[in-house]
């Protein structure tokens, strides 16, 4: 696992960029949820509608995701957005938590006069949002696709692994430390989004799954290394490496038809590093239902 750049992604929201083609929403705009607008792109169709996540600090106006919205467009109608002070959307109050997320993404959808129920694919630390949303709104679920997930516990395992008032006469670990810890202030000075990790930990941790629905978890390629780096005392490292040990099996708990499904490539963006495998995961969504003879 590549510990320095899924922190980066994780925790700054690191730039990636891809080649848009050039096709045009149905409709696009800023919508009020009540004292402050985010923005909504929508390439509608009559079919069922695809809600794409973004991963943390993205914004879904990057143009990233249009490759493979052409790709499967002849399947659904698919919207996406920015969530509060990201891309085009305005910021709203902070900090804010996981929940407050789901509930801005409802308004919107409201606002936005795009009728439930929906499919989810996302990126990262989408997996998170939709699963905040799906604890709040089920009714509106009908499956996911996650795309290179952290394990749950993420974040709260970085502020929580270490002994209180923790000092080492090793810089490096002392500056990894304080790095980590930052998780303990929405409000750090270098984050894209001032989210309120541990808080978010706690409302995650009533999250019971997907139940019978579809979901679909996309890895990438998986490698031997550790997660963290050499001059992290032991005890402390073994927090992190039993989270992404049990990852696998706790992912497959979180719906009676959960695959795991890995790519033979070890990027973290996986629908721009494997965009076949994203688009064809998105697709077998439709054959997933429950009841359906597969």
């Amino acid at each position: 696992m590549k510990r320095y750049t899924l922190i980066a992604f994780m925790l700054f929201g690191a730039k990636v960029t891809a080649n848009a083609p050039q096709i045009s929403p149905t409709k696009s705009g800023l919508y009020d949820i009540g004292g402050f607008s985010l923005y909504l792109e929508c390439y509608e169709s009559d079919k069922p509608i695809l809600i794409l996540e973004q991963g943390f600090g993205r914004a879904g106006s990057d143009g990233v995701w249009l490759a493979n919205i052409q790709r499967l467009q002849n399947e659904f109608s698919i919207c996406l957005y920015d969530r509060a002070g990201l891309g085009k959307s305005e910021k709203g109050p902070v900090p804010f938590t996981v929940n407050d997320m789901a509930e801005r993404l409802q308004k919107l959808l409201v606002a936005g006069a795009v009728q439930p129920p929906y499919y989810f694919a996302g990126g990262s630390y989408a997996s998170y949002v939709i699963s905040a949303y799906h604890q709040r709104y089920p009714d509106n679920v009908l499956g996911a696709v996650w795309i290179d997930p952290p394990p749950f516990g993420y974040f709260h395992t970085m502020g929580t692994r270490w002994p209180k008032d923790f000092h080492s006469d090793n810089q490096d670990l002392m500056r990894f430390y304080h790095f980590e810890q930052s998780v303990h202030d929405p409000l750090f000075a270098r984050v894209p989004e001032n989210v309120d990790h541990i808080k978010s930990y706690q409302q995650l941790s009533a999250f019971s799954g997907f139940g019978h629905k579809p979901l679909i978890i996309l890895r990438a390629k998986q490698d031997d290394k550790p997660y963290d780096p050499e001059f992290v005392p032991a005890d402390i490292a073994a927090k992190m490496a039993r989270l992404y040990e049990n990852a696998e099996v706790n992912f497959l708990k979180l719906s009676t038809v959960a695959q795991v499904v890995y790519s033979e490539s070890d990027q973290h963006h996986l629908h721009i590093a494997d965009p076949d495998l994203v688009v064809n995961s998105i697709k077998a969504l439709l054959e997933k239902q429950p009841g359906k003879r597969q």
